[in-house]
């Protein structure tokens, strides 16, 4: 007990020198955000900031921090730091940690995730804790698959999704990307992105998850930002290095061609100044699917998919899963 009220304390001091460091920038500071009721769709800046795991606290602290003034500078919706990113040192939820990086949170009014080893009661674990724009905590997601050599426990609380004002956010981390159903998980709870805090790259297996379930997934690894269609974000901001940021539209949409072809030839002749297809079967790739973006400010895609009563490719699936496992159960033909 004696040796964990000293590591607090020292941390409470580097926190109280990374505090200063925070106010060093005017708080009254003008950030250019994204003014989504102006742009089409459903639009949200996010950054991967890539520092890297572990590592002296309080010169990855003072990092972090100097990478978070960097994305409120640019306008970030949101921001998430590795797994942690500033040592293995466990901290309570509020801390330290937390609550410098919630100072930068809300001075930028960007949501920050902030991946920490937290104490929590007598047992500790890998937590990304999610810190909204008031630089309140408003949640946090604790490791399920634990790598080997950790020394944490595993969390028993399940995959969790998160509502912001831009849309639905899930996190998983690291050795987490091994374990498929994790990600169905968070196709199940609908959410638009996946951040995923990491002391590794990912690769290929990424890439798959975002194809197969159509949200978003956001790296912190190597900063490799992956669409909705499977592919690695070209078109990155590096405002500095290990430092990635896109511009993600929530609203873009795919729909299958099974029971659409009519609906669908019918809204495009209907709505042509104001949506496209992206994407549609290609001897590139043979999935039977559009996808739609709006390209009028104001116009949502999903709304006019409602008022032509088209489903989501999502909806589609999960619908189709729960119907035909009805079927199932009773025995009779689909």
């Amino acid at each position: 007990m004696r040796i964990y009220k000293v590591i607090v304390a020292s941390l409470l001091i580097a926190t109280i020198g990374c505090t200063a460091l925070a106010q060093g920038a005017s708080a009254a500071e003008a950030i250019a955000q994204l003014d989504r009721e102006k742009l089409p769709g459903r639009q949200v800046k996010v950054a991967a900031i890539c520092i890297g795991f572990g590592g002296e606290r309080q010169a990855k602290l003072k990092l972090a921090i100097d990478h978070l003034h960097t994305a409120g500078k640019n306008g970030v919706d949101i921001a998430c730091l590795p797994e942690e990113f500033a040592g293995t040192v466990a901290e309570p939820v509020p801390g330290p940690t937390t609550n410098a990086v919630a100072k930068l949170a809300r001075q930028y009014n960007m949501y920050v995730i902030c991946p920490i080893r937290e104490q929590a009661g007598d047992k500790q674990y890998n937590t990304a804790v999610l810190i909204d724009r008031k630089g309140r905590v408003t949640g946090y997601y604790r490791k399920i698959f634990v790598f080997w050599g950790e020394g944490l426990h595993v969390s028993t609380e399940g995959v969790k999704a998160f509502d912001t004002d831009f849309g639905k956010i899930g996190i998983l981390t690291c050795f987490d990307l091994n374990f498929p159903e994790l990600w169905q998980q968070c196709d199940a709870l609908d959410v638009d992105i996946v951040f995923w805090p990491s002391a590794y790259g990912g690769g290929s297996p990424l890439n798959a998850h975002a194809i197969l379930y159509h949200y978003y997934i956001v790296p912190v690894g190597a900063g490799n930002i992956i669409d909705i269609t499977g592919k690695a974000i070209e078109d990155l901001e590096k405002p500095r290095p290990k430092q990635f940021i896109a511009t993600l539209d929530l609203d873009r949409t795919f729909a299958h061609h099974d029971f659409n072809r009519e609906k669908v030839e019918k809204m495009l002749s209907e709505h042509k100044d104001e949506m496209i297809v992206e994407r549609n079967l290609s001897d590139e790739d043979l999935a039977p699917w559009w996808l739609f973006k709006a390209t009028k400010p104001g116009i949502c895609v999903r709304d006019i998919l409602k008022k032509y009563n088209i489903e989501s490719l999502r909806e589609y699936q999960h619908r189709s899963r729960k119907q035909i496992n009805e079927i199932r159960k009773k025995g009779k033909r689909v």
